[in-house]
């Protein structure tokens, strides 16, 4: 038979559907129940101890979306559908929403991603 992963835990599954379901204190009474046996396995001992000190966050905010993403993205859609240049298009969108080509540029690239996400 093969040997399972590392990472693999039958003493852990509940108490990881528990953590994904948000039920935080039934997974506390599962893991201090497991540890009381002294049974626990490496996988319980890590969900136990990072549930006693979580680990660190990364450093920084996370990236946020352009400012109007959505309004530009449509409208630079729109602009180009009546055959404007990309350019051009750019130009007229940063005049109007009063942000740099750079951030319009951003724009519409998140925009596009989330027709891309949306069409799959």
């Amino acid at each position: 038979m093969a040997r399972l992963p590392d990472g693999f835990s039958l003493q852990a599954l509940p108490i990881e559907s528990a953590l994904a379901e948000g039920r935080t204190e039934d997974a506390k009474t599962a893991i201090v129940a497991i540890l009381l046996t002294g049974k626990a396995d490496k996988v319980v001992q890590r969900l136990a101890a990072e549930m006693i000190k979580p680990p660190k966050r990364k450093r920084g905010r996370r990236p946020a979306l352009a400012r109007h993403w959505l309004e530009i993205g449509e409208e630079f859609r729109l602009l180009r559908d009546d055959g404007m240049k990309y350019e051009e298009a750019l130009v007229l969108l940063s005049k109007k929403f009063g942000y740099s080509e750079t951030h319009v540029r951003k724009a519409v690239a998140e925009y596009d991603q989330a027709r891309a996400v949306t069409a799959d």
